[in-house]
């Protein structure tokens, strides 16, 4: 094929909607011959080997082309609106092209890769699913065992942790957290201050704060005492020594005060 005839064939596709078929040539075909015509000219090559040594789309080649830019949009839209994206909600959002098509021509996990968008319970990459993880385990505000976690219904699964090639003590070592290499009788809670995720052994169930973030909160405590009344403050002392149970503490402080 002469160079001539492929920029006028590349015309007639531009002039037709970027894309040809036999009827759209016909149709928008200027001075050629008929693609019957063309055809024998050119010896019995096939229309579509033709578009493709003239670089030219057939239709459903472009309609592929045209339903990625449409299926990406609609990815990041579902993703937007519910937070995560399976087959089922984008397909319950009746868009077009379905998810079977996206499989068929795309994959599905790849176009959720170019869209930027998190498939439920898959990562895009490592750093996302540790920080997630970081984040559930703060959440749930004490260290489980590898067994428990699996039996706990929050993100990422363990399913997931695996398929990122990472066993459950490296996962949580990423996270900043040291899982337990033996069993315990107490386990370890994250702290409870918001922008903390410190693990710590309690001494007690009661305790939620790391000691670090404990001794700050005391500190805010006593900033403050000056400012409370005399009412609000012995209603306080009455408060701690009534549910105090560490009675060597309650009469350490009171010494000498007590006839």
């Amino acid at each position: 094929m002469d160079l001539e005839l492929i920029k006028k064939i590349q015309n007639i596709a531009n002039n037709s909607g970027g894309y040809l078929t036999i009827d759209l040539f016909n149709e928008n075909r200027g001075d050629l011959p008929t693609w019957k015509t063309l055809k024998a000219k050119l010896r019995g090559i096939g229309f579509e080997e033709v578009l493709k040594n003239c670089d030219v789309l057939t239709q459903e080649e472009f309609g592929i082309k045209e339903n990625r830019i449409k299926a990406i949009s609609n990815m990041k839209l579902v993703n937007l609106e519910f937070g995560e994206l399976t087959k089922t909600l984008y397909d319950s959002q009746k868009l077009v092209p379905n998810s079977s098509y996206i499989t068929k021509n795309y994959g599905w996990e790849d176009l959720a890769k170019a869209s930027n968008v998190r498939l439920a319970n898959t990562y895009l990459t490592e750093e996302e699913l540790i920080k997630q993880l970081k984040e559930s385990i703060k959440d749930l505000g004490y260290i489980p065992t590898n067994d428990e976690y699996r039996g706990l219904n929050i993100k990422p699964t363990r399913s997931s942790i695996e398929s990122m090639s990472l066993s459950w003590t490296q996962a949580m070592r990423k996270a900043g957290y040291k899982p337990y290499g033996q069993a315990v009788k107490i386990k370890d809670k994250i702290c409870a201050e918001h922008n903390c995720y410190r693990q710590f052994t309690p001494h007690d169930e009661s305790e939620i704060y790391c000691d670090s973030c404990y001794k700050a909160l005391r500190q805010r405590i006593i900033n403050q005492l000056k400012n409370i009344d005399k009412n609000s403050l012995e209603n306080i002392c009455q408060r701690l020594i009534l549910t105090s149970s560490n009675q060597k503490s309650i009469l350490n402080i009171f010494n000498g005060r007590i006839n």
